[in-house]
């Protein structure tokens, strides 16, 4: 290899490695504003599959780790207690809490509010089929973030499931 091709590939390595990096601290940045916090929703469907399993950061059992409602449309808010800024969105659905991806949540729109009273959308998804939807947004700031979904799965189960919400 030549002397300037060392440096050329020396500088390529560098700047792969610095990529990663920022990619890396990107992410390890993105703090979920949501764990842990108060929510409300929709009726459950039995005991144990409360609104507050969206946000208690677990994905790891379909029977304890979900919210689960039998009302269409289906809802779930969350308080952040303060109003803050918000760049994006996690879901995971039915699937990720490895439940048949026919019951991924089809259809739903999130919403944020400073008040709880004046509403913003800033997603709607009418056709998801995916087990995690991540959902970058301009950012907004909201102490209020409501998830509604109007098709609950692929099929005609009217059962909503969802295992968490992350804001971020």
């Amino acid at each position: 290899m030549t002397r300037l091709s060392t440096l050329l590939f020396g500088g390529f390595c560098l700047l792969s490695a610095a990529g990663a990096l920022a990619v890396e601290a990107q992410d390890a940045s993105r703090v979920n504003l949501a764990l842990g916090k108060p929510v409300t929703g929709s009726p459950i469907c039995k005991p144990g599959e409360e609104a507050s399993k969206a946000v208690n950061g677990k994905v790891e059992s379909k029977t304890q780790d979900k919210f689960c409602t039998l009302q269409t449309p289906g809802w779930l808010r969350i308080d952040l207690g303060q109003v803050r800024r918000i760049s994006g969105f996690t879901i995971k659905h039915a699937g990720a809490g490895n439940e048949p991806v026919a019951m991924n949540t089809r259809a739903f729109r999130l919403r944020v509010s400073p008040d709880g009273k004046t509403w913003k959308t800033v997603v709607d998804e009418s056709s998801n089929t995916a087990s995690i939807t991540e959902h970058r947004i301009a950012p907004e700031q909201a102490r209020y973030v409501e998830l509604d979904v109007t098709k609950p799965t692929q099929t005609d189960d009217p059962a909503m499931r969802i295992y968490e919400v992350e804001v971020w």
